[in-house]
């Protein structure tokens, strides 16, 4: 009868572990905070301009032509297109019209 008990003291005391590791070290799951502001993720930068107004005036041109594109929120301001139109944002910005 000894060995029953020793047998379920000892998976109690294991499975107590196991949970109190799992709390403790478990599976963060949380986003990592980007602090400086120069993180855009998927976004490509294509252009940076001195004020919002230059800012704003590209990503219309942009979006004008077709092209998904957006500004930063800080100085300097960048425009940011995804990667796949990178190519065409960079022809419409380069067409002086």
């Amino acid at each position: 009868m000894t060995a029953i008990y020793q047998f379920l003291i000892l998976s109690i005391v294991i499975g107590g572990l196991v949970l109190m590791l799992k709390f403790v070290f478990g599976n963060d799951r949380r986003p990592v905070p980007d602090l400086d502001g120069t993180d855009f993720g998927l976004l490509s930068e294509v252009a940076v301009v001195p004020t919002e107004e230059a800012a704003n005036v590209l990503v219309r041109k942009l979006k004008e032509n077709g092209v998904r594109a957006t500004r930063s929120r800080n100085l300097p301001y960048r425009v940011m297109v995804f990667p796949t139109d990178v190519a065409n944002a960079r022809l419409v910005l380069r067409d002086p019209t």
